[in-house]
């Protein structure tokens, strides 16, 4: 056994039981605010497509009838979905960095499987595939 690991098992057997709990629930208490995070974002960008989408349908009637202002009638949707993809991506840094320092205090390693991180990612892609149809489509 080397030092460190002596120092470790040391301070183990002196820690308190009640410090890995509260680090147990402030990991599950991250997890539930991601996920919540991840339920607005959704809604936010779900928002963003639903007003593109009006806005065309509304904008293409006001060119036939010779009533619109401007050339192209869907900026609030892109506005809404791009700043959805942006925010899942800043929530997502901000919850790789708090599950980091949660797991160090706690001496374990991250799961690669983390459901909040993986539903993180798609929703990011999501939102990238959302804004390229939203450009293109």
């Amino acid at each position: 056994m080397n030092n460190e690991q002596q120092i470790r098992s040391e301070a183990e057997q002196d820690a308190d039981p009640r410090i890995d709990l509260a680090v147990d629930r402030t990991i599950l208490a991250l997890v539930r605010t991601q996920l919540a995070w991840i339920r607005t974002i959704i809604t936010l960008m779900t928002a963003g497509l639903a007003i593109d989408k009006g806005f065309a349908a509304l904008h293409e009637a006001r060119m036939v009838s010779g009533e619109a202002w401007v050339k192209n009638g869907h900026f609030a949707g892109l506005v809404m979905t791009s700043s959805g993809t942006l925010l899942i991506i800043i929530v997502t840094i901000n919850y790789l960095m708090g599950m980091k320092t949660l797991n160090k205090m706690k001496g374990t390693k991250r799961k690669l499987y983390d459901p909040g991180l993986i539903l993180s990612v798609l929703i990011t892609l999501i939102g990238f595939l959302m804004l390229y149809f939203m450009f293109f489509g």
